[in-house]
């Protein structure tokens, strides 16, 4: 049963992005494990960008997670010597 008024502590949150994209359990499935709700796995989602649903509720791209210090290295330009 989902849990009303608490916030998600990280290692949840961290569960529910791993399950996101390391699985193939539905949003549903994945709130029930979890014992939040649907809209709370979504909002995790949507924070984390781990599943692309293209307007779509069945089917989703996985997208590459990357940490958030390697996404700032990648963006500074490179220089050469």
């Amino acid at each position: 049963m989902a849990r009303q008024g608490y916030s998600l502590s990280e290692t949840e949150v961290r569960k529910i992005v791993h399950l996101l994209s390391e699985t193939d359990l539905d949003v549903g499935a994945i709130a029930e494990r979890m014992g939040c709700s649907k809209t709370a796995v979504m909002a995790v989602n949507r924070r984390f960008y781990v599943r692309d649903y293209g307007n779509h509720r069945n089917t989703w791209r996985v997208r590459l997670v990357i940490p958030p210090k390697r996404r700032r290295r990648l963006r500074e330009p490179q220089t050469t010597s």
